[in-house]
């Protein structure tokens, strides 16, 4: 019912000549399952590249490793160290408060461990519940990564680091994960779109956001949606968006 606006946006930016840089993270990637069957035959079908942020903890990870060896549209990235919550109000992984050096030590243990099933991770980060925080720095830069993951910033970058964040989520989270509504959806994308076409920032990336494992059927549905409402050219896989 909603596309009508996403669709009369992307005239504007062809108008231009212009195209712009889609791109699809999926968060908390664990083991293969039901669920990612779904999106990955979904994207598949849609012709569209997939950035998977995987929790590079537990036994599964040869399993999802084998799994996604059939589907090579899919890049994997590093999603934390464990997923556990030790902060708290707002979420993140580690305290505010973390000595950088245990921050550092947690994530090269995280980078082995996904190396080691997924030797052609990309040298991504993408922190649970978003949560970019100064500690982590030091310990990203020694564990090899080139680039972060958040939410809904515009830069290019997080003190020197390269930055490409998802901006569209497909799901609202409180009081439960559920799904946002075409209407709000498409509503946020427009309005990225049309910031990036007002400033000139054409090149901008604008990411969308899936967690696979908690979808509804109305998230299913959106995603579907989406996909359908987009010229598969406007996809671009997360390699292509990195500098260098």
């Amino acid at each position: 019912m909603w596309w009508w606006r996403l669709r009369g946006e992307l005239a504007r930016w062809d108008r231009a000549g212009r195209r712009p840089r889609l791109w699809l993270r999926d968060d908390d990637a664990r083991a293969p399952s039901a669920a990612l069957d779904s999106l990955l035959a979904l994207t598949t079908r849609h012709g569209v590249p997939l950035a998977l942020a995987v929790v590079p903890q537990g036994e599964a990870l040869p399993a999802l490793a084998a799994r996604l060896a059939r589907a090579p549209h899919a890049a994997v990235i590093q999603h934390g160290t464990d997923h556990l919550d030790r902060r708290g109000g707002p979420a993140a992984e580690f305290r505010d408060d973390t000595p950088p050096e245990a921050a550092a030590a947690a994530l090269r243990a995280g980078a082995a461990r996904l190396r080691a099933a997924f030797p052609a991770a990309l040298p991504v980060y993408a922190p649970p519940w978003n949560a970019l925080q100064p500690p982590l720095l030091p310990g990203l830069r020694a564990a090899g990564f080139r680039a972060v993951s958040g939410y809904g910033g515009m830069a290019a970058e997080w003190s020197g680091l390269e930055r490409v964040d998802a901006h569209a989520d497909l799901l609202r989270w409180k009081p439960r994960a559920r799904c946002r509504g075409e209407r709000r959806f498409v509503a946020r994308l427009v309005r990225g779109l049309a910031e990036r076409r007002r400033e000139g920032e054409w090149s901008v990336p604008l990411g969308v956001l899936a967690h696979h494992l908690d979808h509804d059927a109305g998230a299913w549905r959106l995603l579907d949606g989406l996909l359908r409402a987009t010229p598969r050219e406007a996809w671009e896989g997360l390699p292509a968006l990195l500098r260098g």
